[in-house]
């Protein structure tokens, strides 16, 4: 992996071991696609990093060093034709650059419903937290029912996320996210497909709208859009999904576009 840790620009990562920011977890991180030394949607990144940076209290960061370094360090690795870029980011101003290679991903998601509720006005609710420890539980909990991540709701029954990704449901063409005032994160993705497509609105969504969906799909900045194949409960209930034409033409024209305007 190729990093760059503000506070050694010139030499290694040290990380005392009793730093606070790395014991409680009290930082922010944004992940990033990259392809052929192109970020996608930086602006967007960047914006909702200090967005939830100054919710929390950050002290004032210094956005224009973390840009300029974040130039460098893709030239360093213009080796890289597709890669994962992380911006990790600390109260006290210092930051963690690091970019490695990830390979094109296709593997279409299987979702356990959360048995935990998601609570729409917690402080980290719709923020990229390293604060992680519901989500990584959560994907333990969904690998032993065989399944990949779970799909999550809030305290009102409403649909939220999964834990590392936001949903997309779709109902014969028309397809709806959910709104920010359920507690998902505001997603790059999320906000582009909402930006660009007509046929993409945000609403409140409810088991009851999935079980009628023709189609769901789950979005992420590394995964961009992809299908959920099956829906898990607890009692045992399974709901099955495939791609439809209209989402095969979504993903389609997203990725032209976002090719094409990689940072709009």
């Amino acid at each position: 992996m190729n990093y760059f840790h503000s506070a050694n620009p010139q030499g290694p990562i040290n990380l005392p071991a009793t730093e606070h920011s790395w014991l409680r977890g009290d930082g922010l991180f944004e992940t990033i696609k990259s392809e052929n030394g192109e970020l996608f949607f930086l602006d967007r990144h960047i914006t909702r990093l200090a967005y939830a940076a100054k919710e929390l209290r950050f002290e004032e960061i210094d956005f224009q060093s973390i840009r300029t370094q974040i130039g460098l360090l893709l030239q360093r690795t213009s080796n890289i034709a597709r890669g994962r870029f992380r911006i990790t980011l600390f109260p006290d101003t210092s930051f963690l650059l690091s970019h490695e290679d990830a390979p094109l991903r296709i593997a279409p998601q299987k979702l356990y419903l959360s048995p935990k509720v998601r609570f729409s006005d917690s402080l980290l609710s719709g923020k990229k937290s390293l604060s992680y420890g519901e989500g990584s539980f959560g994907l333990r909990l969904a690998k032993s029912h065989g399944c990949d991540d779970l799909l999550y709701l809030n305290e009102r029954d409403e649909v939220v996320e999964t834990g590392l990704a936001n949903i997309l449901v779709e109902h014969r063409g028309t397809f709806t996210t959910p709104s920010l005032a359920s507690g998902c994160l505001p997603g790059i993705v999320r906000g582009v497909l909402l930006d660009w497509f007509k046929d993409v609105k945000q609403s409140v969504i409810t088991l009851e709208d999935i079980a009628t969906a023709t189609g769901l799909y789950v979005l992420s900045s590394m995964r961009e859009i992809d299908l959920v194949t099956e829906l898990h409960t607890a009692s045992g209930t399974l709901q099955k999904f495939q791609i439809s034409a209209a989402a095969e033409k979504l993903r389609a024209d997203y990725l032209i576009n976002s090719r094409s305007l990689p940072n709009s």
